[in-house]
């Protein structure tokens, strides 16, 4: 297995785990996941939502106690806030690791 065809198969692996059953709506999960910049949609995710979701893809140690609190409230409870997190931060984190793939793939000197 080549190390794209390794990191496509982690990635959907990843992406099934965020996105498997749970408390927070799926919809919800699955844009927290595929927001990729300050820009996206807010219809996709709206607020109290969209804040955390782009504090913890750009900004996570801003994070707080208060941004966390309102969306376990209007998710309802702590398990969908804490999916929505993950959400969140898987997303970033696979959107981080295929952007060092690309660049190591790109890079010229790199070796074999």
């Amino acid at each position: 297995m080549s190390d794209s065809e390794r990191n496509a198969f982690l990635r959907s692996r990843l992406e099934a785990a965020v996105l498997g059953d749970g408390a927070a709506d799926l919809d919800l999960r699955r844009a927290a996941f595929a927001a990729d910049n300050a820009a996206a949609d807010d219809a996709e995710i709206g607020e109290p939502y969209r804040t955390l979701v782009d504090l913890v893809r750009d900004a996570s140690y801003r994070v707080t106690d208060e941004d966390v609190a309102a969306v376990r409230d209007a998710a309802g409870g702590d398990r969908a806030a804490f999916e929505v997190i993950l959400a969140a931060a898987a997303g970033a984190g696979v959107r981080r690791w295929d952007a060092a793939a690309r660049a190591i793939a790109e890079a010229t000197d790199a070796p074999d």
